[in-house]
């Protein structure tokens, strides 16, 4: 009996919670959870595993209406652009007319916009070249020895005003249509220290004073089509506008007139350039582009692929053409008086060049690593060499490559420059390595002594060693003027540089740089020497930038910059020591 009442239970209890029942489960009143109220006005925090959890200012948006909200909660506005305060057109650091944050005329859609801007650029700097003494007389009595004294001063102020009307929406796609104007007012005020340097005439003294007005930019870029809904475009620019052909400047860096079709595709994986500049003539000491052709003609073909071999790295490809026709229009001489075409080197015979340069270039990081590489071959004609007294057929290659690494505030980097150089002046080959109109960023750019100076040839000819600007031993006249040489020593350069974050403000950047001609058989043939060392010898810099409001508006820049020579260097100039220093204030608006 025992047995059966406790199954008659069992059985009790299991109807009774109705596992077995036929009717439904009673209604049972869920338990409630305590709901977590966001609390709006306490402070955000965020955690990272194994750090304390910062603390950010209290929730900023309670106070936007709900959607819900009646039509009287809202305030109408004139435009996106004017929601909340007008801006002052005086203030750089907010809302602004003058610098293209509202739009000052145009209907929805196709607004115009006004960028306006102006930069004051100033630099003090004494240097000293080697140069030869005063010809047929010099300030410095006594003096009876081949190089005079080479101490010189300079004085530049350069203001550059710009405007710039553009229609389009350029938050998330290409302008429509620009408009930009900037023209250039340069002084520049030279001391020498003997005759004939600033001006070919002893009798006019030994500082020049003169002032320019010319145009860095002024073109129309004028927005052809969108060819994917990620808006990949096709867009075209005419007028005289900055165009580097490569990305530190290695062949062509220019600001010339010229037109231009550039644009991207495949969701901005690949971009292109299709260019043609004919160039003009420049200033001889500002620099600054004169109204007259220089007949020569720029071509550039090149293409880029973004995220090539590791995502960050950018690959270019690149054909650039150049016609110079210059020798069949006379001679030309510079604003000092001295003749640069035909170079004043050799028999002086007039020339023109057929050139075309075939590179590849990457930039980018490759993990933690900053790298950029460039490798130019170039062949052509030139219809004569001065050096070499006959017509030439081209033939020279140059190398780039920079590697840097950043440890937080210090980046340390290491580069090599390599131009080939003619080894035999007379076999009807040129092999030496000479670009159209260089300007490289490159082992420490215008702080090194090489690249800011004009360093003259003393004997055997009116042209200079390495031109302003320029890492190529070229034996040109003049950059600016002059014509490509590719009868020249060429140079191996090795660098070891340090850049230092000290604060927020202020950079460090320190360079060295060990210098050697990659051939001497033309410097021995233009000095009638022999066994000339290709030691150039050392070259160190520092420079120092500060920035104390942490952006552009205002930069100062103080640098130094010396070249220790080698056995190679002291054979044509002596041993002693060249050296630079400068002062640059610029400031923006």
């Amino acid at each position: 009996m025992r047995k059966r009442d406790i199954f008659s239970l069992m059985l009790a209890l299991i109807v009774s919670n109705g596992a077995l029942a036929e009717d439904p489960a009673p209604n049972v009143d869920p338990v409630e959870e305590p709901v977590e109220v966001l609390d709006l006005s306490a402070p955000v925090s965020r955690q990272r595993p194994g750090e304390d959890a910062p603390h950010f200012p209290a929730y900023v948006y309670e106070s936007v209406p709900d959607i819900n909200s009646s039509a009287s909660d809202f305030v109408p506005v004139p435009d996106r652009w004017r929601q909340f305060y007008a801006g002052k057109w005086y203030d750089p650091y907010n809302q602004n007319v003058l610098k293209g944050d509202v739009p000052v005329f145009g209907s929805p859609g196709h607004e115009w916009f006004l960028e306006t801007g102006v930069i004051s650029e100033t630099l003090l700097e004494r240097l000293k070249i080697p140069v030869p003494v005063g010809v047929p007389s010099t300030n410095n009595s006594g003096t009876i020895d081949t190089f005079g004294n080479g101490n010189i001063s300079v004085f530049v102020q350069q203001i550059i005003p710009t405007i710039s009307l553009i229609r389009g929406n350029t938050v998330f796609m290409p302008p429509e249509i620009e408009f930009r104007f900037t023209p250039v007012f340069s002084f520049t005020n030279v001391e020498a220290s003997e005759t004939g340097i600033v001006r070919v005439d002893p009798a006019r003294g030994t500082d020049r004073s003169e002032g320019d007005l010319s145009f860095l930019e002024a073109f129309a870029d004028i927005h052809l089509a969108n060819i994917s809904e990620r808006y990949d475009f096709i867009s075209s620019r005419i007028g005289v506008q900055k165009f580097s052909s490569d990305f530190r400047g290695f062949i062509y860096n220019d600001q010339q007139p010229g037109v231009r079709l550039f644009g991207n595709w495949d969701n901005n994986m690949y971009q292109y350039n299709f260019a043609w500049f004919p160039r003009l003539e420049k200033q001889t000491n500002t620099f600054v582009n004169e109204f007259e052709t220089r007949h020569e003609d720029v071509f550039v073909w090149n293409v880029y692929r973004q995220d090539l071999i590791v995502p960050g790295h950018q690959v270019q490809a690149s054909i650039i053409y150049r016609d110079d026709q210059a020798g069949s229009h006379g001679d030309h001489y510079n604003d000092n008086g001295l003749l640069v075409r035909p170079a004043a080197i050799g028999d002086e015979r007039a020339k023109n060049i057929r050139s075309t340069y075939f590179g590849l270039n990457g930039d980018g990081h490759i993990g933690r690593v900053n790298t950029t590489t460039a490798f130019y071959y170039v062949t052509g004609t030139e219809t004569h060499n001065q050096i070499a007294g006959r017509e030439q057929d081209i033939s020279a290659f140059m190398f780039a490559q920079e590697l840097s690494y950043d440890f937080d505030w210090l980046r340390l980097r290491g580069s090599l420059f390599w131009s080939s150089g003619d080894s035999d002046p007379d076999d009807g080959t040129a092999e030496g390595f000479d670009a159209i109109f260089d300007l490289p960023n490159f082992a420490g750019g215008d702080l090194s002594y090489w690249q800011r100076q004009n360093i003259p040839l003393i004997g055997g000819g009116e042209v200079f060693l390495v031109n302003l600007g320029s890492l190529i031993p070229n034996l040109r006249p003049g950059k600016e003027e002059g014509q490509s040489n590719f009868v020249n020593p060429g140079i191996r350069l090795y660098n070891l540089g340090v850049d230092v974050e000290l604060t927020q403000e202020m950079k460090v950047i320190s360079n060295a740089s060990y210098l050697q001609f990659d051939d001497t058989a033309t410097l021995e043939k233009v000095r009638q020497l022999g066994g000339i060392d290709r030691e150039i010898g050392w070259d160190l810099s520092v420079g120092v930038l500060y920035r104390p409001f942490l952006n552009n508006n205002v930069q100062f820049r103080l640098g130094a910059s010396s070249l220790v020579p080698g056995d190679g260097l002291e054979t044509l100039y002596g041993d002693k020591t060249l050296y630079s220093v400068f002062s640059n204030m610029i400031l923006e608006y």
